[in-house]
């Protein structure tokens, strides 16, 4: 039983070595240079193609090898981001690109916080100057006016207890 227990040890440990082994032919310094410029499409780590955590991903592995064999035709960082954009769109980027349309969704969230500020900001003045406002209609000294008393002293004898 023992031997059986060491056996499948060193089978998983052997199967483990050769699997991590492999990433790390691919993984140059220069594809993982290039991959930071991409977001994983697993749909379930987001992370960039170069710090992608899953074994054997079905998206960071293919892109690595992709990107690896790009640079062994010659093409330079930039003319393999051009290719990946052609071919995946705009998605196999981890954010969108500060241009265009896609410079709304940069600066659109700063305007909307400034937006919000300007109308907080004026609402508290707004209310700070009606307090200012109501005690100054309440006469001298901040006393009840004479015509408001009387009415109120009327509706206080009307008042059925």
């Amino acid at each position: 039983m023992c031997l059986l227990g060491r056996a499948s040890g060193a089978a998983l440990l052997m199967l483990f070595l050769l699997s991590s082994s492999l990433p790390a032919e691919i993984m140059t310094p220069e594809v993982k240079q290039v991959a930071e410029r991409f977001a994983c499409q697993c749909g379930s780590c987001n992370n960039q193609v170069s710090t992608c955590p899953m074994l054997n991903c079905g998206s960071a592995t293919p892109l690595r090898e992709e990107i690896a064999s790009k640079l062994k035709q010659g093409m330079n960082e930039q003319q393999i981001v051009n290719a990946f954009i052609a071919k995946y769109g705009k998605v196999i980027l981890p954010a969108p690109p500060p241009e265009g349309f896609d410079l709304v969704a940069w600066t659109l969230p700063f305007f909307a916080l400034v937006a919000g500020f300007i109308f907080i900001y004026a609402l508290i003045r707004t209310w700070l100057h009606r307090r200012v406002s109501v005690s100054a209609g309440a006469g001298p000294n901040g006393a009840i006016p004479e015509t408001y008393q009387k009415q109120i002293e009327r509706e206080l004898k009307n008042l059925d207890l």
